[in-house]
């Protein structure tokens, strides 16, 4: 095999194994109401998740700046980036139920949906930063990221490779 093929057939095995891994675990579910003595509904009440990128806080359709996430069928282009957008997903639905506090930081653009582009800080830590070092999202640029392709350090905005393979989380 050359080393792309390689490459992205270990993403792919990574990938599988952490999805079948992740319903060993059980999972907490978000409380119904904010906890006695709380001022206001929690964050997990407050935002839903649509996918990686996009969400809705109050109400209001909101897309992560800085970030560009692999998307979900039907707009995948390939099994593998199917498969990224789940494992994404799952994540910031995992970090929205565990954070405390949210603050939306708008850059003043909107999408070609109409969603505001802002920054996204749970427990004061940038969402989009932490998903990109963590190696689920690709640096949001003008042009959408080559999720299909083996990834490697040569693609701007490319995620570490390493962070995919680190199987202690």
């Amino acid at each position: 095999m050359d080393r792309r093929l390689s490459a992205l057939v270990a993403v792919a095995l990574a990938a599988t194994l952490a999805l079948s891994l992740g319903g060993c675990r059980r999972r907490s579910e978000p409380p119904l109401q904010a906890p006695p003595g709380a001022d206001g509904p929690t964050v997990a009440e407050r935002v839903r998740v649509l996918n990686a990128d996009v969400l809705i806080v109050d109400g209001r359709h909101v897309r992560l700046a800085d970030a560009a996430a692999p998307q979900p069928i039907p707009d995948a282009r390939c099994w593998a980036e199917a498969l990224a957008a789940r494992l994404a997903t799952a994540a910031v639905r995992g970090r929205i139920n565990d954070a405390e506090t949210i603050r939306l930081q708008p850059t003043g653009r909107t999408d070609e949906y109409n969603r505001t582009i802002a920054q996204v800080f749970l427990d004061n830590q940038d969402l989009a930063a932490s998903l990109h070092d963590d190696g689920l999202v690709a640096s949001g640029g003008p042009a959408r990221f080559g999720w299909c392709t083996p990834i490697s350090e040569q693609e701007p905005g490319a995620p570490d490779v390493r962070s995919l393979m680190d199987f202690s989380r």
